[in-house]
Order: C-alpha cells, then sequence, then structure tokens
C-alpha cells in the first residue's frame, strides 16, 4: 500500500498533497510523491511538522481520503 504526505498552512482551508523532493504542497496527484512505508512517512510528517510550525501535515492512503497518522504540533511554552 503506499501514503502520500498532505499538508497546509494554518491560513488554507484544505490540505493538498506534497511533492517532497521539491518541497511543494498543493501539487497534482500526478506529482505527489508515493511512500511505500507506513514509518517512513510518519517519519517524514514528524520532521516537517518540527520545521514548519506554520503548517499542518498529515499520511493518508494514496488514492483515498483516509486519515492514517496525523502529527501533533509541539507548541513551546515560556520559561
Amino acid at each position: 500500500m503506499n501514503y502520500m504526505i498532505y499538508g497546509k498552512h494554518k491560513d488554507d482551508k484544505r490540505f493538498g498533497s506534497m511533492n517532497l523532493t521539491e518541497g511543494r504542497v498543493g501539487v497534482g496527484l500526478v506529482f505527489a510523491t508515493l511512500l511505500p512505508d507506513l514509518e517512513r512517512a510518519k517519519e517524514y510528517a514528524d520532521t516537517l511538522t518540527e520545521q514548519c510550525p506554520d503548517f499542518s501535515f498529515q499520511v493518508r492512503v494514496a488514492g483515498k481520503s483516509k486519515v492514517v497518522y496525523a502529527p501533533e504540533a509541539k507548541k513551546e511554552t515560556a520559561p
């Protein structure tokens, strides 16, 4: 089974598929990156969440809208 990472900016209404090679969100499904390994897809989503705090990411089954994994954004607290 293949998986895709979807992302959206905090100001956007909908998630868009991602091309991980170019780092683009909202590309057509033909250009979206397919990931055959769920654990690797989760790892990428976690890394993207840490590096881009203004974005939300999800891992979905390719060709379906079912969300398999959505990492939680870590909120920084002031000391």
